[in-house]
C-alpha cells in the first residue's frame, strides 16, 4: 500500500507530460512554431538592447515595444518552448515600468502575468519566483516620507517685499508683486481649492504692506501675503478656477508679474456691433425735425499676405482704443539737444490722436496717462487689457548715438533679431540686455498666440500711412519700416498691439520740427489715418469717416 501511495505523484507526472506531449502533436488551427520561435528571437534581441540603455533613459514606448514583441510569440504558439520565458518578460517589464513611473495599470498588469504564467504553465522554471513576484506586488511597501525642504540659503540682507498691485475685470487679472532687490522664487500650481502660490526666497514683508487683497474678479478672488517661514515670504492667489496664467519678471525695481486669464478671455470687451443706424434728434425743432444716418456694413479685407485672419472671418470690429504715450513722471525718456523730451512730446501727440478718433470715428480712447505722471510698464498693459480695449499702440520718439539718423519706424512684439532692434528695445524697456535675453522663452510663445498675425499688419498700415504723411512734409525723413522687439509694455497684451516711434529728436533738426505746433499736428494725423486704415480693414469704419476722408482730401 505504501509503495502504490508513493507512485501516484509520479503517475500523475506521467500523464501531464503525455497530455502535454499530445498537445504538442497535435495540428492547432493558426499554430505557427516557425514564427513563434522568430519572434521571440526579435523580442529577446529589442529587450536586451533596451537593457544597456541607462535605467533612467528607459521610456515607456520602449516598454511597450517590448512587451508587444514578447507576446507576438504567445500569438504564432502557445505550445512553444519558449513562451514561459515571453511571458516572464512581459510581467517584469510591466513590474519595471510601475517602479519607474508609479502607474497603477503597470502594477496590475505585472501581478496578472506573474500570475498566469504560475498557473497555466506549472512546470516553468519561473513558477515560485513568478508567485512570490505578484505577492509582492500586491501588497507593495509604503511609499516614503517625503523629506523636508532645506532651510533657505541666505546671502547678504534680504530682499524687502514693497508693494502688490492688481487691476481686474470680468476675465483678466495682473498681479504684480514689488521688490527693492531680485531674489529667486518658487512657484506652485494646486488644487481643492485651487490656488497658486509663489515662495519668494530671501525674503521679508514690509511692515505697513497689507495682508490680504480682495480682487473679487470672475476666478481670481483673493491674494494673500505672509511670511511662511523665516527668511521665505508665501504670496498665494486663491482661484474658484484656474484657467490659464503666465508669470515673467521685471527689473528695475524686481517685480513678479502674474497674468490670469478667465475661461472666455475678451468676454468682458464693451459690446462691439456697429449699429445699422443712429438718429440724432433736435429737440428745439420738435420731434418732426428727425435726420438719420444709415451706416453701411462693410466686409473685412484680406490682410497684407492676401488670407482672411480669423479675426477677420469671425468680424470682429473694434470699439475701444488704447493710447499709450510713452515714459513720463521721473522717465523723461530721450531729451534732445534744444532740450526736448520725449515724455511731453508723446502725451502731446497722444492727446491730439485721442481727439481725432472720437471725433471722426466715434471711437472710445483710453489714455495710460493723461499728465506727466509716472506709470510702470507693467501696468499700461494691464490698463488695456482691464478695460477691454480692441487696439493698444504705445508712442514714442527715437534716439541715436549718430545725431544725423532720421526717420520713423513702427514695432510689434517678437523676438529682436537684430542688434539696433535689441537697442531700441533696451532703452524703452529701461532694463538690461540680460534681461531681454531672460523674456524670449515668453516671446516665442506670444509670437504663437491670437494677435500676433494682427499686430503685424496693424503695424504694417500705420507705418505706412506715417510715412507718406511725414515725408510729403520732411522728405529727408526715412521710412525705417516695420520692426520685431521684445518690448514689455507689450507683453501679454490681449489685443493687436505696437509700439511706434514717430521721429528722432536726437538729430537737431527733427528736434527743432517736433517742437512745433504744427508738426505735432500732422503726426498725429499720419497715426490717426493709420488707424483708421487699419479700422477700415477690419470693416469697423463707419460710412462716415469714409465721406469725411474724402472731403479732407
Amino acid at each position: 500500500m505504501g509503495k502504490s501511495a508513493m507512485g501516484r505523484p509520479l503517475q500523475r507526472r506521467i500523464v501531464l507530460i503525455l497530455g502535454l506531449l499530445l498537445l504538442i502533436t497535435t495540428p492547432l488551427e493558426g499554430r505557427n512554431r516557425r514564427k513563434a520561435r522568430e519572434a521571440f528571437q526579435r523580442a529577446l534581441e529589442y529587450h536586451q538592447k533596451v537593457l544597456a540603455r541607462p535605467l533612467e533613459d528607459r521610456t515607456r514606448g520602449q516598454y511597450d515595444r517590448a512587451v508587444y514583441l514578447y507576446r507576438l510569440v504567445l500569438d504564432h504558439d502557445p505550445t512553444y518552448g519558449g513562451c514561459d520565458d515571453a511571458l516572464f518578460a512581459i510581467a517584469s517589464i510591466y513590474e519595471e515600468r510601475f517602479e519607474r513611473f508609479k502607474g497603477e495599470r503597470s502594477r496590475q498588469q505585472a501581478i496578472h502575468f506573474y500570475e498566469f504564467l504560475a498557473r497555466e504553465y506549472p512546470l516553468t522554471k519561473f513558477r515560485r519566483e513568478a508567485r512570490q513576484r505578484a505577492q509582492t506586488l500586491r501588497s507593495p511597501p509604503p511609499p516614503p516620507e517625503p523629506e523636508p525642504l532645506p532651510p533657505p540659503v541666505r546671502s547678504g540682507p534680504l530682499a524687502t517685499v514693497t508693494e502688490i498691485r492688481y487691476w481686474s475685470n470680468e476675465d483678466y487679472t495682473r498681479v504684480v508683486i514689488q521688490l527693492d532687490r531680485e531674489t529667486e522664487f518658487l512657484k506652485e500650481v494646486l488644487s481643492n481649492p485651487d490656488r497658486i502660490y509663489f515662495d519668494l526666497q530671501n525674503a521679508r514683508l514690509e511692515s505697513e504692506l497689507e495682508r490680504a487683497y480682495d480682487v473679487n474678479g470672475v476666478s481670481l478672488e483673493r491674494v494673500r501675503v505672509g511670511e511662511n517661514q523665516p527668511g521665505v515670504v508665501r504670496v498665494v492667489l486663491d482661484f474658484e478656477n484656474i484657467f490659464r496664467h503666465s508669470v515673467f519678471a521685471l527689473y528695475d525695481p524686481f517685480r513678479i508679474v502674474i497674468d490670469t486669464r478667465g475661461p472666455q478671455a475678451g468676454a468682458g470687451v464693451p459690446d462691439q456691433t456697429v449699429k445699422t443706424a443712429t438718429a440724432v434728434i433736435n429737440l428745439e425743432d420738435g420731434p418732426s425735425k428727425r435726420e438719420v444716418t444709415t451706416e453701411r456694413p462693410v466686409a473685412p479685407s484680406p490682410n497684407l499676405r492676401g488670407e482672411l485672419s480669423l479675426t477677420r472671418v469671425l468680424g470682429l470690429k473694434i470699439g475701444r482704443v488704447a493710447l499709450d504715450p510713452g515714459h513720463g513722471g521721473r522717465d523723461s525718456g530721450t531729451v534732445g539737444p534744444n532740450g526736448l523730451k520725449e515724455k511731453d512730446l508723446v502725451l502731446d501727440v497722444s492727446l491730439r490722436v485721442k481727439e481725432l478718433l472720437e471725433q471722426r470715428l466715434g471711437t472710445e480712447v483710453i489714455l495710460t496717462r493723461e499728465e506727466d505722471e509716472f506709470i510702470p510698464l507693467e501696468e499700461r498693459t494691464a490698463i488695456a487689457n482691464k478695460e477691454g480695449a480692441d487696439l493698444f499702440i504705445s508712442i514714442h520718439a527715437n534716439a541715436s548715438r549718430n545725431r544725423r539718423v532720421s526717420g520713423i519706424e513702427t514695432y510689434f512684439l517678437s523676438i529682436a533679431p537684430s542688434a539696433d532692434e535689441r537697442e531700441v528695445a533696451s532703452r524703452e524697456n529701461a532694463t538690461s540686455q540680460r534681461n531681454i535675453r531672460e523674456l524670449e522663452d515668453l516671446l516665442r510663445k506670444i509670437a504663437q498666440g491670437d494677435y500676433y498675425e494682427e499686430s503685424q499688419d496693424l503695424a504694417h498700415v500705420v507705418q505706412k500711412s506715417m510715412a507718406e504723411t511725414l515725408q510729403a512734409v520732411r522728405p529727408h525723413w526715412r521710412n525705417r519700416g516695420v520692426k520685431k522687439a521684445p518690448f514689455i509694455v507689450l507683453i501679454n497684451s490681449t489685443m493687436p498691439s505696437i509700439l511706434t516711434e514717430i521721429g528722432f529728436i536726437s538729430n537737431p533738426s527733427d528736434a527743432k520740427y517736433l517742437t512745433q505746433d504744427e508738426a505735432r499736428e500732422q503726426v498725429a494725423e499720419a497715426l490717426y489715418k493709420g488707424i483708421e486704415d487699419y479700422f477700415r480693414a477690419l470693416g469697423s469704419a463707419p460710412a462716415e469717416a469714409a465721406e469725411t476722408e474724402s472731403a479732407r482730401r
